[in-house]
């Protein structure tokens, strides 16, 4: 049985704006269902042209490159989680497509361990460049530069987590004899889950570089996972270390409705479940409408993912 997660993020046809403390008692639902995560999506401001790709056909679609209204509701995701955290006692709380440059990696790593600290060692991270070039521009950060220093974010994570003192000499961020505490439960820090779209040369590099495991939204095919294989060799690293990560993508028969449930499982998580993928992320706004039926379409999912195992 995979371990099952929620994404909690972009609820806007499922509850009100003024309703996100409605989030805190999802993920308490979640819990008592026996998931292992909830998820939160990390934004900090949208420019004009998030979505000069138009709105989905269907408003329960995942919001994707281009498709993401400027004003859409988007909370912020530290804040979100610890609320999280406080509210619950062993799901994991995974911060989803955080975009990690455009804040200090100090501050970052900081964050990210106190959060692990407080929550009893249950944070992952999924850092990402992203891909919104208003975004970076607010913050003063040259989109073009993302990729090069997220790569030195993800050092300079695993290595203050670990290390006291800690000094650092990198293209974008230098440091020397610095002391960053708390440190956090896990005992090589925060999980990193290494993402995108499908299993490139460069998500791979991540993954075998830094990567606790990884998530990416078109299945691998072999040839992909021989490649990371070999190159999680040559590193010494083996498979066996990386949980991968797939997702529940719905199929809506109707623009207007909810996504039809046991064809979306037919379509997207039989195969996945097949290639032995170890945790599956559901969006439940895809698939109900009213914060009601959220227990029952919780216990339900589970009941039919685990009839497949």
């Amino acid at each position: 049985m995979p371990e099952l997660s929620v994404i909690l993020s972009e609820l806007d046809t499922l509850i009100k704006p003024e309703e996100e403390r409605l989030v805190l008692d999802f993920a308490r639902q979640a819990e008592d269902a026996g998931y292992a995560g909830v998820h939160i999506i990390d934004h900090v401001v949208m420019g004009p042209n998030s979505c000069h790709a138009g709105l989905p056909e269907n408003p329960r679609a995942l919001r994707w490159l281009g498709n993401q209204a400027p004003d859409q509701h988007m909370p912020s995701q530290i804040v979100m989680m610890s609320a999280i955290a406080a509210v619950t006692k062993t799901i994991r709380l995974n911060a989803t497509a955080t975009l990690a440059p455009l804040r200090p990696p100090l501050l970052n790593a900081k964050q990210w361990a106190t959060l692990d600290l407080i929550s009893g060692g249950r944070v992952t991270i999924l850092p990402i460049g992203g891909w919104q070039a208003e975004e970076y521009e607010a913050f003063g950060i040259p989109h073009k530069e993302r990729g090069r220093r997220l790569d030195e974010q993800l050092e300079i994570m695993r290595l203050v987590w670990k290390e006291t003192p800690a000094s650092y000499d990198g293209e974008f961020y230098k440091f020397k004899d610095i002391y960053v505490m708390p440190k956090p439960v896990q005992p090589n820090g925060p999980e990193i889950m290494i993402g995108g779209d499908k299993l490139t040369d460069k998500v791979i590099s991540r993954i075998v570089k830094y990567g606790s495991g990884y998530t990416v939204l078109q299945p691998p095919t072999p040839e992909r996972l021989a490649v990371l294989e070999t190159e999680m060799e040559k590193a010494g690293r083996s498979m066996s270390e990386l949980p991968s990560g797939g997702i529940l993508l719905p199929v809506f028969e109707d623009p207007t409705k909810v996504a039809n449930l046991e064809r979306s499982i037919e379509t997207f998580l039989v195969p996945q479940l097949e290639n032995g993928v170890d945790r599956v992320t559901i969006k439940p706004s895809q698939y109900i409408d009213d914060p009601k039926e959220m227990p029952a379409f919780l216990k339900e999912v589970y009941r039919r993912i685990e009839a497949l195992v």
